[in-house]
């Protein structure tokens, strides 16, 4: 299977708080689009779940949204340093904890004990196919049997490969340096298969679905209309394959 090699891009030069600042304004289709691939996530949890670890956590946004209630123990991991300085400044609690890792080969860092979910939001895209390996096997190992796995990435059969044009183009940040690895909502599961020997003996898929379709432009004109007709239909019950971003959720095999 072929690998795409660019994966020199420079991620501390992102600046500090850059996606943080963007979600947090709650206003426009880019602020939206932030907002929306953790809302569907945390939409999906089951009630009452005791912990969480969200592996390239960045500046803890995701985690910032979720309440005490709904998860009592969190944990972020990311291997920007400056970055897990932001979101300790702003998001670390008793409860909710970050720290930079350096690989998925050294778990010492982490309390000694397994998660109700670990969570991936939109990084294997940013893994050679070694890293994904690695980060199946650090999740098997962090992850309770019967835990959920959430990964989240762009999908390459929607619009996605037309806006990655038009953020490279005028953003700041630009996509094309960043994504290495590129999945579709067709071969996702299929492909991480060929990538992770065993995986289909380690995880089931409990549901694969699409989001970021057109509430994000509707955002546009109103942030609260796109917010309600947004979540109006459960991820766990949304089937169109064409969305932007693709949503996975797998469990652990005991």
């Amino acid at each position: 299977m072929k690998e795409t090699t660019n994966s020199d891009f420079d991620y501390s030069s992102i600046p500090l708080g850059y996606y943080d600042v963007i979600t947090r304004r709650k206003k426009g289709i880019r602020s939206f689009w932030h907002y929306l691939k953790f809302k569907r996530i945390i939409d999906s949890f089951d009630d009452h779940s005791e912990s969480i670890l969200d592996i390239g956590c960045f500046a803890g946004t995701f985690l910032g949204m979720i309440p005490k209630q709904t998860i009592k123990n969190q944990i972020g991991v990311d291997i920007l340093e400056e970055q897990i300085g932001y979101a300790k400044s702003k998001y670390e609690t008793p409860w909710r904890e970050f720290y930079t890792i350096k690989d998925f080969r050294d778990t010492s860092f982490l309390p000694d004990i397994q998660f109700d979910y670990i969570t991936t939001i939109e990084v294997i895209e940013h893994l050679k196919h070694q890293e994904i390996i690695e980060l199946f096997n650090f999740v098997y190992c962090k992850l309770k049997p019967g835990g959920k796995f959430i990964i989240t990435t762009p999908n390459y059969t929607s619009v996605w490969p037309l806006l990655e044009l038009i953020i490279n183009k005028f953003s700041d940040v630009k996509y094309e340096e960043q994504h290495i690895t590129c999945f579709n909502y067709f071969n996702v599961f299929d492909k991480l298969n060929l990538i992770v020997d065993n995986m289909r003996l380690n995880f089931k898929l409990d549901y694969k679905t699409t989001t970021h379709l057109l509430t994000p432009l509707l955002a546009g004109i109103s942030y609260k209309a796109a917010e309600d007709i947004a979540s109006i239909v459960s991820p766990t019950r949304w089937n169109l394959p064409v969305g932007s971003l693709i949503l996975l959720q797998l469990s652990k095999i005991s």
